[in-house]
This record gives structure tokens, sequence and C-alpha cells, in this order.
């Protein structure tokens, strides 16, 4: 039978907060393949061919990855009828066999390295607290430490609470399952998407998309060319565009003229127009209108819906250091769409569900198991059996040459 699991106060935002986030998309019948067809506005970039719908539009056929010594083994529930609404928590716990002594042992280390808000009299992770845990733990490599925080941190505040750290890590322990449509899939999914969307935008950018896909064929000696062509095939097929022609004036007048996805964050405008003029992304200040164009603000929610292009004005730039070296994008070169394509959640999950993605299971995994789950004879052996349990999970969900994290 399922464990008891401690009754946990959960704020309503887990568990649904990238649902919160995405827009309601049509049927995945579209992508960037079926824009043409759907009415969306997909101009092409400057000097660029459009892409041309009649040409080659049949989907293609993924390459067939390599096998593991230790292959991963998805299974998918025929039973499961997905409902947003009831993914709580605690179903989340009950399927991934985390049990309340397994919880409380976790809420032992996190107060030993939480800081305090003397206000609220409630323990919290900075990012510096979650370094010095991960310091001690080694869950993973120093470079992921600030995507795994930004994933984990559900608010956005820059503080990870203890209710946000614990779904977060036994998102990520190693023996936890992955089952694609039950709710352990689906709120991994959730985590894996934040964890590559590192623009914080709500949507995957070719880039991004470029970065997911590359870790989960870390098996496959595939060339740059040959990497970059599969994500343009897999943004075809999930992404859409909506893109809009941006407008860069000075004082002086007009600078250039550039294409760019409403998705964008002012941060990704930024590095557009550096790539463009040879200037640094440091030192540029933009208006729309008399509005400041944050870093982090999303292009969209400053132009008027269904706009085809804005004035935008440079206010400040280090034209001191022209020409300077554009910072490389892996979308460098790419004439047709693709480089403008935004993947939403609802769609990168969809095609999890229905396989269209291999080896997501071993994204958004710890290096060790900071959560030791129960197995089936009621003791514990560091999740060893998570691979054998009935409701079946993946081999990365119970791989024994994972370490068990001991001690406090």
């Amino acid at each position: 039978g399922a464990p008891d699991v401690a009754p946990t106060p959960w704020p309503p935002r887990i568990g649904l907060a990238m649902a919160d986030r995405t827009e309601a998309l049509p049927g995945r019948a579209t992508g960037v393949r079926g824009l043409a067809r759907s009415g969306t506005e997909v101009g092409p970039l400057p000097g660029a061919s459009p892409m041309d719908e009649d040409s080659d539009m049949r989907p293609r056929q993924r390459q067939s990855q390599k096998s593991e010594s230790k292959p991963l083994i998805v299974l998918i529930d025929p039973k499961w009828n997905f409902d947003p609404v009831a993914c709580d928590p605690d179903k989340f716990f009950r399927e991934a066999e985390i049990n309340e002594k397994a919880i409380a042992s976790l809420k032992g280390r996190f107060e030993k390295y939480s800081s305090l808000d003397p206000e609220a009299g409630e323990q919290y992770f900075t990012f510096e607290d979650w370094h010095n845990f991960n310091t001690h733990y080694s869950l993973c490599r120093p470079e992921d430490e600030p995507h795994y925080f930004r994933a984990m941190d559900q608010s956005g505040e820059g503080r990870l609470q203890w209710s946000d750290f614990l779904l977060g890590c036994s998102a990520a322990n190693p023996a936890t399952p992955h089952i694609l449509n039950s709710i352990t899939g689906y709120l991994r999914a959730q985590y894996i998407f934040r964890f590559y969307n590192m623009s914080g935008s709500g949507t995957l950018e070719f880039e991004e998309l470029h970065r997911l896909l590359a870790d989960t064929r870390r098996n496959i000696e595939d060339t740059p060319e040959a990497m970059q062509k599969y994500t343009q095939e897999v943004a075809q097929d999930l992404g859409q565009v909506s893109a809009i022609t941006l407008r860069i004036n000075n004082p002086a007048g007009l600078v250039c003229d550039l294409r760019a996805s409403t998705k964008w964050t002012g941060l990704r405008v930024k590095r557009e127009i550096a790539r463009q003029l040879q200037v640094p992304v440091e030192g540029q200040e933009l208006l729309v209108g008399e509005q400041r164009l944050m870093e982090d603000t999303v292009l969209e929610t400053m132009i008027q819906l269904g706009a085809r292009f804005v004035n935008l004005t440079l206010v400040r730039i280090q034209w001191d250091r022209w020409p300077c070296e554009p910072e490389p994008y892996v979308s460098d070169g790419i004439a047709g769409l693709e480089r403008l394509v935004h993947v939403s959640f609802e769609n990168f999950y969809q095609a999890l569900t229905e396989e269209q993605l291999r080896g997501t299971s071993r994204l958004f995994r710890f290096s060790r198991q900071i959560i030791t789950l129960r197995s089936r004879g009621g003791g514990s052996n560091g999740g060893r059996d998570a691979g054998r349990r009935g409701h079946g999970a993946d081999v990365a969900g119970g791989r024994p040459d994972i370490a068990a994290v001991g001690g406090a």
C-alpha cells in the first residue's frame, strides 16, 4: 500500500505554476510547419527567404539513439486520466514512495543550512545557502546550481521555502520515477522545462531547446551541424512563431530594423541588437514608448496585440567599443523561422507523453540521492529498488551506480 505522508501546507502555486504562465495554444496540429495554415504572422528575416510551407512538410524520422548499457525503461499508465487540478504534491509523494521519515530527514538538512526570516519566523534558502548545501552534498555541478535554484524557486522571489525545496529535491532525486502521463512525469516535466528556460520567459527559445535536446543525446556522437539540424526539426514540429519587426531608433534617426520573437526577453533583444550592430550587450538601454525595456521583461507584454512592428528607442549604447565580436549562438546562420521559435510547456509535455522526445528522464537529476525511498520490504536500500517497483519507474530512477547521501 502507499505510505502515509505527513500533511504539509502547500501554497497554491505548487504543481500549477508553469501552467499558469503559458498561453492557451491551438492543437499541435500546427507547429512551425503549419503556421501558414493557422494564420499566424510569420514574416521572414531581413535578407532571408521565408520557410516554404510546401518544402518537405512531412514529419521527419528521428535518428534512433544508441542503446545504453542500462537502457531507460519508461512506462505509460493506460489508466491515467490527466487532470492538472488533481496534481497535488501528496499524490506525487505517494507515487514516488517518499514517506514521512524521508521527508523529516531532508527537513533536518534544510534547517541546518537555511536562513531565518526574523519577521515571519520562517526558514528559507538563499542562493548562497543552496550553494553551500550543494558544496557539502555534491548534488550537481557548480555551473548548474543557478539553474536548479531557478527551477525550484516557484515564486520567482529568489528564495526557496521549505515546500519549494522539498518538492524540487524530490523531483530531482535519482530514484524518483518518471512515469510520463502520471503525476511524477508531469511535475518532473515542469521542473525540466524551467531548468532549461534560462531566460525565464515561460517558453523555450531555440537556444534553450537546443541545450535541452543536446542533454537528452549525451550518448550520441552528434556533430554540431547534426545537432543543429535535429533541433530545427524538433522546433518545426513543436514550436510556434510570433514574429515582429523591431525598428531601432536613436535621436539621430533609424539605426536598423530586425526581426524578433514577441516571446523574447529584453536581454534577448539586446543580444540580437549586439549581433546586428557588433556592439556590446552591456550598456544598452532601450525604451518602448516611454517605458524602459528591462532585461527580464517579455517583449509581448509591452506591445499591442497583433502589432507587426514596434519602435524601440536606443537611449544608450557603447559605440566606442565597436566593432565588438558578438556572442555566438547556435541559431547563427539559420535563415528560416526556427531561430524565432518558441515552445510552450503544453507542447513540450504533450511531446513527452506521445514519446516524441526520448531521454528526458535523465534530465533534472541530481548526481547523488538526497532522499532515500522506502523499499518494497519496508526497509531502506537507498532507492535501488526504484526501477523495479510495480508502477514502473525508469532505470534513471533506480540506478544502482548512483550513491546515496549519508549522514546529515
